[in-house]
């Protein structure tokens, strides 16, 4: 019963930060789509905003089908933490704080059920 709780909430943990990438893409290619919800970077530089969709959209992918989540969703994170505290100035978006929660538990459990490949932390394989 834990272990299957676990799988869960690893695998709600994956989509949720699949979703929370996928909105930045979304906003950056079609703005205005996703209302108040939608969160696009915006650095001033059209080549790094375009970037920066795109490494999004590749870590949206990775974390759909369950590959190397932990290390994917950790990047992933990193990136969407920088631009929005150089960019944005606060870090203190509902969306950000509910994803950064979901890393915690995709940290700890895992990537859950229906994942491709289980990497978990051995970043030799990884690279």
């Amino acid at each position: 019963m834990q272990q299957a709780l676990f799988q869960t909430a690893g695998l709600i943990a994956r989509l949720w930060l699949a979703v929370f990438f996928m909105a930045h893409v979304v906003e950056h290619s079609w703005p205005g789509t996703l209302g108040a919800y939608g969160y696009a970077v915006e650095t001033g530089s059209r080549v790094l905003d375009i970037a920066a969709a795109a490494v999004f959209a590749l870590v949206s992918l990775w974390l759909l089908l369950g590959i190397y989540s932990r290390v994917v969703a950790l990047i992933g994170m990193v990136i969407c933490g920088a631009s929005l505290l150089l960019f944005d100035g606060s870090m203190l978006r509902s969306e950000f704080v509910v994803s950064a929660i979901a890393l915690l538990v995709l940290s700890v459990v895992g990537g859950g059920r229906l994942r491709l490949h289980a990497g978990g932390w051995r970043l030799r394989d990884c690279l």
